[in-house]
């Protein structure tokens, strides 16, 4: 009787522990930067920038586009390319470079898969044990940030840099910080080594 009740326990206490785990793995999410750029152009003569206001879309999406977004990814942006060493400047005709940024939000479809009763713990999409899981479909939105640096005649793409989990959307709030890291991060490639490829 004892023996059953200690057997039922720790089956319990090892699948919450399972539980537990998933539910922490599941939140870890890494940014995923890429980065692309025109070979032709020579890097190394730029020194400044002047930033372009991205144009309002109409009927945007407002975690996509509004006034506070704005402000901080504005001061993100000049924040780290000037860190870079990359001089700001008011007139855009006297700027080697235009900075300006979009965000794109998508939605998506996540299957965490519930885990159900079972005859020991684990969960059977990892191979961890025989218990069952149910589908536990939710829609969420992801959102990529990307940073344009453009010619400042033409307006043509010079480098164009971009990340996914940087901005906070309505599923999941993002804090200040990991937005001025994902703009670092993304930054961090420019500018580009002549002797990569885009990726």
């Amino acid at each position: 009787m004892h023996e059953r009740k200690r057997a039922g326990k720790f089956g319990r206490a090892r699948w919450l522990g399972w539980a537990m785990l998933l539910i922490l793995t599941s939140g870890c999410r890494n940014i995923a930067i890429h980065s692309d750029f025109d070979p032709t152009v020579g890097f190394a003569s730029l020194q400044s920038f002047a930033w372009l206001e991205p144009p309002e879309v109409e009927g945007a999406d407002p975690f996509a586009d509004n006034t506070l977004l704005r402000k901080r990814l504005r001061a993100a942006i000049e924040f780290a390319l000037g860190a870079r060493g990359y001089r700001p400047v008011e007139d855009p005709e006297e700027a080697d470079f235009l900075a300006t940024y979009s965000v794109i939000l998508e939605e998506n479809i996540r299957d965490n898969g519930s885990v159900g009763v079972g005859s020991y713990g684990g969960y059977r999409r990892y191979g961890f044990g025989g218990v069952y899981s149910s589908p536990n479909i939710r829609i969420y939105q992801e959102s990529t940030l990307i940073i344009d640096l453009l010619d400042p005649q033409s307006k043509d793409l010079l480098w164009r840099g971009w990340g996914s989990g940087i901005v906070g959307t309505r599923d999941r709030m993002r804090s200040e910080e990991r937005l001025r890291d994902g703009v670092r991060l993304i930054l961090d490639r420019f500018p580009p080594d002549p002797s990569k490829t885009a990726s």
